[in-house]
């Protein structure tokens, strides 16, 4: 017994000793940590790939650290991004680039990572404004598959991937019915939306009755990869817009109490965010930059309704559509500062909401004792355009090249035309 103490005791003192030896503190800095809290001229400790520590005092026992000083930068968690076709769309008017769409209708089976190309030109653009992390969705159909957390500098897809088929992405027939001179065919489009409707729920049901038998004696694809939604341990990602189709979704979630459902392209959630804060509901909002969907809402409605949404207690992560305007994420987060949200909150928004929500945030999305090392640097406010310019970015404790083809660009015609 008092040999095994010793032993433990000796091993802990040798991991202990090993992670002071390759500790790096990066000291000076303004640190936003990612779940509320700015330190001002904060020390940042990385050992092994991890967070060490993340504080305004360095212990005396670090003094053998090798110091960086970064006075004056601000240090970020790594950006991530939701609900997008980045990776899995290169040029549009090339049809053997764009990898995001499968034909059918229920495709729940389908999986984005293994159409990820980490060879896109597109990728590192949004890497150099400090998006680390990509879930690249499929589209499509009514179920158009699983997506998964990619990182934005890997090899191939298999090592991009952090976290695979995280959940499965549903597109829920808008509920609306268009009236006036044109009525026959707002019934036709209502129709086809209830048509729709059955199809989606006799689908779920059968999922259901599968999932339920332990050895099915018919392997289906389909209905088994509908198994995490049903128990609880993927998402449902359900993209709904307008109220009425909000309402009907949270009325869908009461027969199958164990869905973990996320709520994405929201854009009405503002209406009824009170029946979503009580459903426990998460939400996705995409492209903040916007024009409202009604006349009758305010122009600055797209703006402001993060904020109404957080102020009801509810977790909302922002994401953004398309792939190469996925770079602009940060400053669409920014937008909401001014519309009500603190700038802690919008960063939120895009590291540790967006974390908690995918299910990885007891690894990354925020600067915290135990994390995986992702942050970047930078020398001013990430969430504004003027400001922000990312300097340097790890990834789990490995530092990645911010290059990109229009830097590469830039300097080529710079030195051509001797410009300064």
């Amino acid at each position: 017994m008092i040999k095994n103490s010793l032993g433990l005791i000796f091993l802990f003192a040798v991991c202990v000793s090993t992670a002071q030896q390759n500790l790096v503190v990066y000291k000076g800095a303004t640190i936003h940590i990612g779940n509320g809290q700015v330190i001002e001229k904060g020390y940042l400790g990385i050992a092994n790939g991890k967070v060490l520590f993340c504080s305004e005092k360095i212990d005396a026992g670090f003094a053998n650290a090798t110091n960086i000083d970064v006075t004056g930068k601000h240090i970020y968690p790594g950006i991530i991004c939701m609900s997008n076709i980045m990776g899995l769309n290169e040029i549009e008017a090339v049809r053997a680039t764009l990898d995001f769409k499968e034909t059918g209708e229920i495709n729940p089976n389908v999986r984005s990572l293994i159409a990820y190309n980490t060879d896109s030109k597109v990728i590192p653009t949004a890497l150099s404004n400090g998006i680390l992390y990509t879930q690249p969705v499929p589209q499509g159909g009514l179920i158009s598959g699983m997506s998964s957390l990619m990182r934005t500098s890997a090899w191939n897809w298999e090592d991009a991937v952090y976290k695979a088929d995280d959940g499965v992405h549903l597109n829920w027939p808008e509920e609306i019915r268009y009236t006036g001179w044109w009525a026959e065919q707002g019934n036709a489009q209502q129709l086809k939306n209830e048509k729709e409707l059955r199809t989606i729920k006799e689908f779920f049901e059968q999922a259901d009755q599968y999932n339920r038998i332990a050895k099915p004696n018919v392997f289906n694809a389909r209905l088994d990869a509908m198994k995490g939604v049903l128990n609880g341990t993927k998402n449902l990602y359900v993209h709904a817009e307008s109220a009425k189709s909000i309402i009907a979704v949270i009325q869908f979630k009461k027969q199958y109490p164990n869905m973990r459902l996320v709520l994405v392209d929201a854009n009405d959630a503002w209406m009824v965010k009170e029946q979503i804060k009580e459903s426990n509901l998460q939400v996705v909002i995409n492209n903040v930059h916007q024009l409202p969907k009604h006349n009758h809402s305010d122009i600055d409605q797209p703006y402001k309704t993060v904020a109404e949404l957080v102020r009801a207690g509810i977790t909302v992560a922002i994401g953004h559509n398309g792939y190469w305007e996925v770079r602009n994420l940060m400053f669409n987060a920014g937008t909401t500062v001014n519309y009500g949200l603190s700038k802690e909150e919008a960063l939120q928004c895009i590291t540790y909401n967006a974390a908690k929500i995918i299910g990885v945030d007891k690894t990354i999305g925020s600067l915290e004792a135990g994390k995986d090392a992702t942050f970047i640097i930078s020398s001013g406010d990430i969430l504004d355009m003027r400001t922000s310019v990312v300097e340097r970015a790890f990834m789990e404790g490995k530092e990645i090249d911010l290059d990109n083809q229009q830097k590469q660009l830039y300097r080529k015609y710079k030195e051509k035309y001797q410009l300064k």
